[in-house]
């Protein structure tokens, strides 16, 4: 069984492709659906079983690539688009192939043919069971105009994503920015027993943790805080079991 995901942020598009795998595989489980950078993240950040998906570039609240400054995507991708603006960048990332718009099966079948020759076998236990054995990392490396320096990881408070950038905050509350491109890329370094991301642009430490409240719609507003600074992040319902099980210790 494959399980793949469509996001899209036009229902014709969704059904048509949807139809068009029903027909071509119909061994494939579609397993998530989304139209937005935001849901997609939220999805992403549970760790999915998922063995492709298929993605839109134009997302109706933003482009899909603000998806890779988020969180670390290692599933491989069919893109899908009205226009071939994006071809390069898009082969930068997991991309199989790159579908213009009108879809048809002819396209869809060569794009699955082509993940079907080159994917590789993955044991997702075995990946699951490494990277939650990984160390934790010593240090962080910062810097600040043309110099760099370094956070003890026992200092640091949380991360946060801001304007393309990656700043920690110290338990002291200071603030540094790191050369990490991402939250995603950055949390593959980290003790999974230590820190939790919170949502799209928030890493948190379990120590920086100063309250926990339920919110609308079966989520959670976690508090995180860093000497006088204080910041919130919400935790979506999707991931709320995650976070409650890192909460308690139960990894």
């Amino acid at each position: 069984m494959t399980n793949y995901a469509i996001i899209e942020n036009e229902e014709y598009s969704l059904q048509n492709l949807k139809s068009i795998v029903e027909r071509l595989r119909p061994d494939y489980k579609l397993v998530f659906t989304a139209e937005s950078v935001e849901e997609t993240v939220d999805w992403l950040l549970s760790s999915p079983r998922v063995d492709l998906i298929f993605l839109d570039i134009e997302l109706v609240d933003g482009n899909c690539f603000e998806i890779f400054d988020h969180v670390k995507v290692t599933t491989p991708i069919i893109f899908t688009t009205a226009y071939d603006t994006f071809a390069l960048e898009a082969f930068k990332v997991n991309s199989v192939d790159y579908l213009l718009k009108p879809i048809t099966d002819a396209a869809v079948q060569q794009a699955l043919d082509k993940l079907e020759r080159v994917r590789p076998a993955t044991d997702y236990n075995h990946l699951a069971s490494t990277m939650q054995a990984r160390t934790q990392r010593p240090r962080i490396l910062t810097s600040s105009g043309d110099s760099y320096s370094y956070v003890s990881i026992d200092d640091v408070a949380f991360f946060v994503s801001e304007d393309k950038y990656v700043f920690v905050y110290t338990r002291d509350g200071k603030r540094h920015i790191t050369d990490y491109p991402s939250l995603g890329e950055l949390m593959t370094t980290l003790d999974a027993q230590s820190f939790f991301q919170l949502a799209r642009n928030m890493i948190t430490s379990i120590t920086a943790i100063t309250g926990v409240n339920k919110y609308f719609n079966g989520r959670l507003k976690v508090t995180v805080t860093a000497g006088n600074e204080k910041q919130t992040a919400t935790v979506s319902a999707a991931r709320k079991r995650d976070f409650l099980n890192w909460l308690g210790g139960d990894q």
